[in-house]
């Protein structure tokens, strides 16, 4: 598994969901997580644009009722890790209230409290 990195980014577009066969098994793997992790309240996989970035990515998009913890992103990685080689990456966002509401335009919630 790789090293987790934290990075700030000024600015995100949300493009649309991020689904395909392996990625539902990435949903399904993860809201067996998220189902005991009672501080989250909304998911979705989403393709990412970040500023000044050349290239798109795919992120996690996480609504949480408190600040990230260390343990759960941990635990996030050991799932991703299961289903993709170790070069592949997923980014972990833990969204704001304006975030969610751009990301609800572009991604219906795979997870849902």
């Amino acid at each position: 598994m790789r090293e987790t990195e934290e990075i700030r980014v000024p600015a995100i577009a949300f493009l649309g969901e991020q689904d395909g066969p392996v990625e539902r098994d990435l949903k399904v793997k993860l809201t067996e997580l998220f189902l005991l992790e009672i501080s989250i309240s909304r998911v979705s996989l989403a393709r990412v644009h970040y500023h000044d970035s050349p290239v798109d990515s795919v992120a996690l998009c996480l609504r949480s009722d408190s600040p990230p913890e260390r343990t759960l992103v941990d635990k996030i990685g050991k799932v991703f890790a299961s289903l993709f080689n170790g070069r592949e990456h997923l980014d972990i966002l833990f969204l704001n209230e304006q975030q969610q509401v751009s990301v609800d335009k572009c991604c219906k919630p795979f997870f849902q409290r």
